[in-house]
């Protein structure tokens, strides 16, 4: 072979093998393009229930050792108006970016109402994790007795009212409606209330008022010497009756003794 060429073709072979092992070291250094970050988020379980209900909040992919402040969308009883307020704060995240914590869910509005839980990390990004919680109504009475006479006027306590002109719709279609709760009394329809956003001076419910979520009604124990049941219903303004259909805040009962006992 030409001398000439042989020292070409060596030459050939070098460049060619150069080329391939920068590719291999330029293939292995680049990184992976389908790498997912996935986003700080929280879920809360469960989902919906009675004031003061324990809600377990579990946080994945926040920043190791980040503080965490957890925010809820709800009634701010200062300003009298819905808004963010802190819930609970200064949780750390694990150095794995989880943590798991509780709170009790607030006196608040239900029904049409949602309430937003929003997770911060080190004081800033807005909005980095919202997840909802659906307030459901419950009913209490004042005073709690195995039994009341006939005549005895009682304060049925309501937590979780809706709010006053805060429309919701029902579903595709259909116009905006005002919801509110709707009772029977011995399952004959009785009556119905909503909770105001600001108080009232005729209110005298609990704690300062029908307001807030919270409803008084004040009756007196009528009917026969037997166990009685109060229900309550989600309802319109628009709707005649109670939707019995919709019981939501469960029933209370109680015992009527009568006057000679």
């Amino acid at each position: 072979m030409n001398e000439r060429i042989r020292s070409f073709a060596i030459l050939l072979v070098a460049a060619l093998t150069l080329s391939v092992g920068a590719y291999a070291v330029i293939s292995w250094r680049t990184p992976n393009a389908s790498a997912v970050i996935v986003p700080p988020k929280i879920t809360l379980l469960p989902p919906a229930g009675p004031v003061q209900t324990p809600i377990t909040v579990s946080g994945t992919g926040f920043t190791p050792g980040a503080s965490v402040n957890l925010l809820w969308f709800g009634y701010i009883a200062s300003s009298h108006s819905l808004g963010y307020y802190p819930i609970k704060t200064g949780i750390v995240a694990g150095s794995d970016g989880a943590f798991t914590t509780t709170f009790k869910a607030p006196f608040d509005f239900g029904v049409n109402v949602v309430h937003m839980v929003n997770a911060t990390q080190n004081g800033v990004g807005k909005e980095i994790s919202n997840s909802t919680f659906n307030i459901v109504p419950s009913l209490q009475l004042q005073p709690q007795s195995a039994k009341y006479k006939e005549g005895q006027e009682v304060i049925l306590q309501v937590f979780g009212a809706p709010a006053e002109g805060i429309p919701i719709s029902p579903g595709p279609g259909a116009p905006p409606e005002i919801p509110i709760l709707k009772f029977t009394y011995d399952n004959n329809y009785w009556g119905w209330i909503w909770s105001h956003m600001v108080p009232v001076p005729v209110a005298t419910g609990y704690p300062k008022g029908d307001v807030g979520g919270n409803a008084t009604i004040r009756f007196t124990a009528l009917g026969s010497s037997k166990l009685h049941a109060i229900r309550a219903y989600e309802g319109s303004l628009t709707t005649i009756g109670p939707w019995l259909g919709c019981e939501i805040g469960g029933e209370v009962k109680f015992e009527i003794a009568g006057l000679d006992k």
